[in-house]
């Protein structure tokens, strides 16, 4: 009988024979994020091209249209910062699930602080007047800057991760169970916080949303008016918009007047085609009764008039005035709170323009400029990321991180600092919440307890399916920046696939983090040899 015939065991010592010139790119663990973002991108793409259109451009549609790609990297921007620390700490053998709560506290913080103020007061028992408690205050700051708003949070939060972290390696628990009382008592601490600062003499209990913060941004500074914010100042008495006017420099005034008369023409020309659109569309409502009504002879107009096309009248473009010149400068202004428009503001504006102005692409339907810029979250996000990459792949740190969260004993028996290193990452954390809390904070002048709600597994889950193993030692910053992307896109795409619902995108996600998941380890084995 012939005996059957099996395949050879993989060895050890395979590792060290010929491979093909492919084989090093293929066991890179981003390759699969990265075709999984390639497939969600044409996803979006296709799929958000208006229905009964046809186009092979994917940028053609609302996901990747100039509005849709400034909305879809914010999402994408934000989730990255905090997946960003979540991932370093992972590939350290150590979970966050504080981060969440950590959002919420950092932006309440910097929201309270930038509305109501900062003192330090020193509690204290007094019996005068009955047993109670007394408040001894050492110094206030009654009108905060943004940096300073900025500052004191961080002293907060970093606070805090340290102790988490110090915590975790002192003590010897999870990190897991530590980090999750975390989350219940930041999230319990921002709501008391909330209610108690936000509250009117008359009500029980506070609000848990602080509003009515100015629009620090877009505060500017005019000669003659001082700090005043950027709409306030265009809706000036046009007297004094006329002022303003007049000590702006004349090749500036040219180059505004050009830039509105090419806006309005562009508006009046598309105010045109859609009126003409409009009337092809109640010519086709009429033919489309004519047929059911079998009139036959309303059919033969109607359908002559609508194939020799419709001439409506040309729609005049607007007269540049002064006052529209005097309100397109206060929009060049540049900002007097440079801290809070760095979070909170817009970056890649002038190339926008151009794209408006000389490549015609970022046009609304109704001729105006669809997005005047990226959120600056993109550029946080980009600058952490670039000091992420440098760290994990040219330090000694980034060593002491993989060490560390690949074989603990092993890096505790070379000399490396395990302990300092998961308490700094924790801290990194921290700080990466506090990051994301200002860029909210700043940018739409609002704070509430709900911010940050759940973004912590978000943040795990980009990660893991960026190519970070969930047992340590294991992943790049590369990687962590495309699962940050697939997590986006996927978000906005699955909304457009007709007959699917929205939420599938769940679904998804939960077969592509398990995939992920499963994929990761096998590729952690076989480079370090775990056949």
């Amino acid at each position: 009988m012939k005996a059957t015939e099996t395949s050879p065991q993989r060895q050890e010592s395979d590792r060290q024979g010929d491979k093909k010139w492919y084989s090093a790119f293929f066991a890179r663990p981003e390759i699969g994020p990265l075709g999984v973002m390639i497939l969600l991108c044409g996803m979006l793409g296709y799929f958000s091209i208006p229905e009964g259109e046809f186009s092979l451009n994917p940028f053609a549609g609302e996901g990747f249209n100039a509005l849709g790609i400034r909305n879809n990297f914010r999402v994408i921007a934000q989730l990255g910062i905090v997946a960003l620390g979540a991932g370093m700490l992972i590939i350290a053998g150590e979970f966050d699930l504080s981060v969440g709560s950590m959002i919420g506290f950092a932006g309440g913080c910097m929201a309270m602080i930038l509305k109501w103020g900062f003192a330090f007061v020193i509690p204290y028992i007094s019996f005068q007047g009955g047993f109670h408690f007394e408040g001894l205050k050492l110094f206030e700051i009654t009108d905060p800057s943004p940096l300073t708003a900025l500052l004191i949070t961080l002293c907060f939060t970093l606070s805090f991760g340290w102790f988490q972290g110090w915590l975790i390696v002192k003590s010897g628990i999870a990190s897991f169970i530590v980090t999750l009382g975390g989350l219940f008592f930041l999230r319990g601490v921002t709501e008391v916080s909330y209610r108690e600062f936000n509250r009117a003499p008359d009500q029980t209990a506070g609000s848990t949303t602080v509003t009515e913060l100015p629009d620090i941004k877009n505060i500017i500074n005019i000669p003659g008016h001082g700090e005043i914010e950027r709409d306030t100042a265009k809706n000036l008495p046009n007297e004094q918009l006329l002022e303003i006017l007049s000590t702006v420099p004349a090749n500036t005034i040219t180059k505004l007047t050009e830039q509105l008369t090419y806006i309005n023409e562009k508006v009046a020309a598309n105010k045109t085609i859609l009126a003409s659109k409009k009337m092809i569309q109640t010519l086709e409502k009429s033919l489309e009764g004519a047929k059911k009504s079998g009139n036959d002879s309303m059919v033969e107009i109607l359908t002559e008039k609508i194939n020799a096309g419709v001439e409506v009248p040309a729609v005049a473009a607007k007269v540049v005035t002064d006052i529209d010149i005097a309100k397109a400068y206060i929009d060049t202004i540049v900002t007097a709170r440079p801290v809070a428009n760095f979070f909170g503001g817009d970056i890649l504006e002038p190339v926008f323009e151009w794209l408006y102005f000389s490549a015609d692409w970022n046009v609304n339907m109704y001729g105006n400029i669809f997005a005047k810029g990226m959120y600056s979250c993109l550029m946080v996000w980009f600058i952490i990321a670039l000091v992420c990459y440098f760290v994990l792949s040219r330090t000694q740190a980034g060593n002491w991180i993989y060490s560390t969260g690949g074989n603990l004993n092993a890096a505790k028996a070379n000399g490396v600092p395990t302990n300092k290193v998961k308490i700094s990452l924790f801290m990194f954390t921290a700080f990466c919440a506090t990051m994301f809390a200002a860029c909210q904070v700043f940018e739409v002048n609002t704070a509430d307890t709900a911010k940050g709600n759940l973004k912590e597994l978000e943040a795990i889950a980009a990660a893991v399916i960026g190519g970070v193993v969930l047992t340590g030692g294991f992943g790049t910053i590369l990687g962590i920046i495309l699962g940050t992307i697939i997590f986006g896109i996927a978000k906005e795409a699955f909304f457009y696939i007709p007959g699917i619902d929205g939420s599938f995108y769940r679904v998804f996600l939960g077969a592509v983090l398990v995939a992920a998941a499963l994929t990761n380890e096998n590729i952690r084995k076989r480079i370090i040899g775990g056949v």
